[in-house]
Protein backbone atom coordinates (compact mmCIF):
# COMPACT_ATOMS: atom_id res chain seq x y z
CA UNK A 1 0.00 0.00 0.00
CA UNK A 2 1.37 3.39 -0.96
CA UNK A 3 2.00 6.02 1.72
CA UNK A 4 0.27 8.57 -0.50
CA UNK A 5 -3.02 9.83 0.92
CA UNK A 6 -5.77 12.02 -0.51
CA UNK A 7 -7.42 14.49 1.83
CA UNK A 8 -11.13 14.91 1.08
CA UNK A 9 -12.87 18.04 2.37
CA UNK A 10 -16.52 19.10 2.16
CA UNK A 11 -17.01 22.82 2.76
CA UNK A 12 -20.56 24.18 3.24
CA UNK A 13 -20.20 27.67 1.81
CA UNK A 14 -22.38 30.64 2.61
CA UNK A 15 -25.44 30.42 0.34
CA UNK A 16 -24.82 32.03 -3.04
CA UNK A 17 -21.22 32.97 -2.23
CA UNK A 18 -19.33 33.96 -5.40
CA UNK A 19 -15.74 32.71 -5.23
CA UNK A 20 -14.83 34.41 -8.50
CA UNK A 21 -14.99 38.04 -7.37
CA UNK A 22 -14.46 40.41 -4.46
CA UNK A 23 -13.11 39.53 -1.03
CA UNK A 24 -14.34 35.94 -1.30
CA UNK A 25 -12.13 35.41 -4.36
CA UNK A 26 -9.11 36.86 -2.54
CA UNK A 27 -9.64 34.62 0.47
CA UNK A 28 -10.29 31.54 -1.67
CA UNK A 29 -7.28 32.14 -3.92
CA UNK A 30 -5.13 32.58 -0.82
CA UNK A 31 -6.54 29.36 0.64
CA UNK A 32 -5.66 27.34 -2.47
CA UNK A 33 -2.23 28.93 -2.78
CA UNK A 34 -1.40 28.23 0.86
CA UNK A 35 -2.29 24.55 0.57
CA UNK A 36 -0.58 24.04 -2.79
CA UNK A 37 2.78 25.37 -1.58
CA UNK A 38 2.97 23.09 1.46
CA UNK A 39 5.75 20.49 1.44
CA UNK A 40 4.31 17.15 0.44
CA UNK A 41 1.32 18.54 -1.45
CA UNK A 42 1.36 16.80 -4.84
CA UNK A 43 -1.91 18.02 -6.39
CA UNK A 44 -4.99 20.05 -5.45
CA UNK A 45 -8.47 19.86 -6.99
CA UNK A 46 -11.67 21.62 -6.07
CA UNK A 47 -15.19 22.17 -7.34
CA UNK A 48 -18.79 22.63 -6.32
CA UNK A 49 -21.07 19.64 -5.91
CA UNK A 50 -23.45 19.87 -8.87
CA UNK A 51 -26.41 18.56 -6.88
CA UNK A 52 -25.61 20.88 -3.95
CA UNK A 53 -23.74 23.92 -5.33
CA UNK A 54 -23.24 25.59 -1.96
CA UNK A 55 -20.93 22.72 -0.98
CA UNK A 56 -17.38 22.98 -2.26
CA UNK A 57 -15.38 19.77 -2.37
CA UNK A 58 -11.61 19.75 -2.20
CA UNK A 59 -9.16 16.94 -2.86
CA UNK A 60 -5.53 17.27 -1.81
CA UNK A 61 -3.02 14.60 -2.82
CA UNK A 62 -0.36 14.37 -0.11
CA UNK A 63 2.86 12.35 -0.10
CA UNK A 64 1.67 11.01 3.25
CA UNK A 65 -0.79 11.76 6.03
CA UNK A 66 2.19 12.95 8.06
CA UNK A 67 2.81 15.67 5.46
CA UNK A 68 -0.73 16.95 6.04
CA UNK A 69 -0.32 16.73 9.82
CA UNK A 70 2.91 18.70 9.56
CA UNK A 71 0.96 21.50 7.84
CA UNK A 72 -1.63 21.39 10.64
CA UNK A 73 1.13 21.92 13.21
CA UNK A 74 2.56 25.05 11.58
CA UNK A 75 2.05 28.39 13.39
CA UNK A 76 -0.01 29.75 10.50
CA UNK A 77 -2.49 26.88 10.34
CA UNK A 78 -5.03 28.04 12.90
CA UNK A 79 -5.22 31.60 11.49
CA UNK A 80 -5.53 30.00 8.04
CA UNK A 81 -8.53 27.92 9.14
CA UNK A 82 -10.06 30.80 11.11
CA UNK A 83 -10.06 33.02 8.04
CA UNK A 84 -11.88 30.36 6.02
CA UNK A 85 -14.46 29.88 8.76
CA UNK A 86 -14.98 33.63 9.15
CA UNK A 87 -15.12 34.66 5.50
CA UNK A 88 -16.39 31.69 3.47
CA UNK A 89 -18.14 28.82 5.16
CA UNK A 90 -21.53 28.50 6.82
CA UNK A 91 -20.90 25.40 8.94
CA UNK A 92 -18.42 22.78 10.05
CA UNK A 93 -16.00 21.25 7.55
CA UNK A 94 -15.93 17.51 6.93
CA UNK A 95 -12.41 16.18 6.38
CA UNK A 96 -10.93 12.70 6.02
CA UNK A 97 -8.17 10.83 4.20
CA UNK A 98 -8.47 8.14 1.54
CA UNK A 99 -5.70 5.76 0.54
CA UNK A 100 -5.89 4.62 -3.05
CA UNK A 101 -4.04 1.49 -4.20
CA UNK A 102 -0.69 2.30 -5.77
CA UNK A 103 -1.77 0.60 -8.99
CA UNK A 104 -5.10 1.67 -10.43
CA UNK A 105 -6.70 0.11 -13.53
CA UNK A 106 -6.26 2.40 -16.50
CA UNK A 107 -4.29 5.62 -16.61
CA UNK A 108 -7.03 8.25 -16.74
CA UNK A 109 -7.38 10.67 -13.84
CA UNK A 110 -11.09 11.04 -12.94
CA UNK A 111 -10.45 14.42 -11.33
CA UNK A 112 -9.38 15.97 -14.63
CA UNK A 113 -12.50 14.80 -16.48
CA UNK A 114 -15.28 17.35 -17.17
CA UNK A 115 -17.42 15.76 -14.44
CA UNK A 116 -16.51 13.34 -11.66
CA UNK A 117 -19.01 10.96 -10.10
CA UNK A 118 -18.30 10.72 -6.37
CA UNK A 119 -19.65 7.82 -4.37
CA UNK A 120 -19.35 7.08 -0.67
CA UNK A 121 -20.15 3.54 0.40
CA UNK A 122 -20.66 2.93 4.12
CA UNK A 123 -19.94 -0.46 5.67
CA UNK A 124 -20.37 -2.07 9.07
CA UNK A 125 -17.32 -1.87 11.38
CA UNK A 126 -16.50 -5.58 10.98
CA UNK A 127 -16.80 -5.70 7.19
CA UNK A 128 -13.67 -7.26 5.58
CA UNK A 129 -12.15 -4.48 3.45
CA UNK A 130 -10.31 -6.85 1.12
CA UNK A 131 -13.63 -8.34 0.03
CA UNK A 132 -15.01 -5.07 -1.30
CA UNK A 133 -11.63 -3.95 -2.65
CA UNK A 134 -11.66 -7.09 -4.80
CA UNK A 135 -15.26 -6.40 -5.89
CA UNK A 136 -14.41 -2.84 -6.85
CA UNK A 137 -11.38 -3.97 -8.86
CA UNK A 138 -13.61 -6.37 -10.78
CA UNK A 139 -16.16 -3.59 -11.32
CA UNK A 140 -13.45 -1.30 -12.71
CA UNK A 141 -12.06 -4.01 -14.98
CA UNK A 142 -15.47 -4.93 -16.38
CA UNK A 143 -16.55 -1.30 -16.77
CA UNK A 144 -13.38 -0.49 -18.70
CA UNK A 145 -14.18 -3.27 -21.19
CA UNK A 146 -17.63 -1.90 -22.04
CA UNK A 147 -17.39 -0.08 -25.40
CA UNK A 148 -18.53 3.53 -25.37
CA UNK A 149 -19.62 3.46 -21.72
CA UNK A 150 -18.25 6.99 -21.26
CA UNK A 151 -16.68 6.18 -17.89
CA UNK A 152 -13.00 7.06 -17.50
CA UNK A 153 -10.54 6.96 -14.65
CA UNK A 154 -12.24 4.67 -12.12
CA UNK A 155 -10.49 4.72 -8.75
CA UNK A 156 -11.44 4.04 -5.16
CA UNK A 157 -10.02 3.52 -1.69
CA UNK A 158 -10.81 3.25 2.00
CA UNK A 159 -11.03 6.15 4.41
CA UNK A 160 -8.43 6.07 7.16
CA UNK A 161 -10.94 7.53 9.60
CA UNK A 162 -14.20 5.84 10.73
CA UNK A 163 -17.54 7.27 9.58
CA UNK A 164 -21.14 7.29 10.74
CA UNK A 165 -24.24 6.87 8.57
CA UNK A 166 -27.90 6.54 9.46
CA UNK A 167 -28.07 3.12 7.80
CA UNK A 168 -25.36 1.82 10.15
CA UNK A 169 -27.32 2.70 13.28
CA UNK A 170 -27.06 5.59 15.69
CA UNK A 171 -23.55 6.22 17.00
CA UNK A 172 -21.98 3.35 15.03
CA UNK A 173 -18.51 4.09 13.63
CA UNK A 174 -18.35 2.21 10.35
CA UNK A 175 -16.05 2.08 7.34
CA UNK A 176 -16.16 4.31 4.27
CA UNK A 177 -15.08 3.44 0.74
CA UNK A 178 -14.76 6.45 -1.56
CA UNK A 179 -14.98 5.89 -5.31
CA UNK A 180 -14.53 8.33 -8.19
CA UNK A 181 -15.45 7.92 -11.87
CA UNK A 182 -14.86 10.46 -14.64
CA UNK A 183 -17.58 11.34 -17.18
CA UNK A 184 -18.01 13.80 -20.05
CA UNK A 185 -21.12 15.17 -18.29
CA UNK A 186 -23.81 14.13 -15.80
CA UNK A 187 -26.13 13.12 -18.64
CA UNK A 188 -23.61 10.54 -19.89
CA UNK A 189 -23.64 8.91 -16.46
CA UNK A 190 -27.44 8.94 -16.31
CA UNK A 191 -27.70 7.39 -19.79
CA UNK A 192 -25.27 4.62 -18.87
CA UNK A 193 -27.44 3.75 -15.86
CA UNK A 194 -30.21 2.78 -18.30
CA UNK A 195 -28.13 0.14 -20.09
CA UNK A 196 -28.00 -3.63 -19.69
CA UNK A 197 -24.26 -3.37 -19.07
CA UNK A 198 -24.93 -1.18 -16.03
CA UNK A 199 -27.45 -3.68 -14.66
CA UNK A 200 -24.92 -6.47 -15.17
CA UNK A 201 -21.98 -4.92 -13.32
CA UNK A 202 -23.65 -2.72 -10.69
CA UNK A 203 -23.95 -5.54 -8.10
CA UNK A 204 -20.16 -5.47 -7.87
CA UNK A 205 -20.42 -1.85 -6.74
CA UNK A 206 -23.35 -2.21 -4.35
CA UNK A 207 -23.00 -5.61 -2.67
CA UNK A 208 -22.05 -5.33 1.00
CA UNK A 209 -22.78 -1.63 1.30
CA UNK A 210 -25.16 -0.54 4.07
CA UNK A 211 -25.59 3.03 2.82
CA UNK A 212 -24.46 4.93 -0.28
CA UNK A 213 -24.31 8.57 -1.34
CA UNK A 214 -23.66 9.54 -4.98
CA UNK A 215 -23.17 13.01 -6.49
CA UNK A 216 -21.09 14.82 -9.13
CA UNK A 217 -18.40 17.51 -9.08
CA UNK A 218 -16.81 19.47 -11.93
CA UNK A 219 -13.30 19.61 -10.45
CA UNK A 220 -10.63 22.03 -11.53
CA UNK A 221 -6.98 21.58 -10.70
CA UNK A 222 -5.17 24.40 -8.95
CA UNK A 223 -1.77 25.02 -10.49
Amino acid sequence: MSENATEVVYMPMRPGLDLSSGEAKKVWDSTLSTIAKQPGCKALYWGRQIENPDTVQMLVDWESIDAHKTFEKTPGYQPFVSRIMEKLVAGDLTMFHVKFPAEQPGSDNPFTMPVTECLNGFFSPDYPQDEYSSQFSKFCAQASEIPNSGAKGLIGGWSVEPHQHEKLGEGVDGKLFAGFIGWSNVEAHMEFRKTEDFARIIPLLRDGIKGMNVWHVAFQQYK
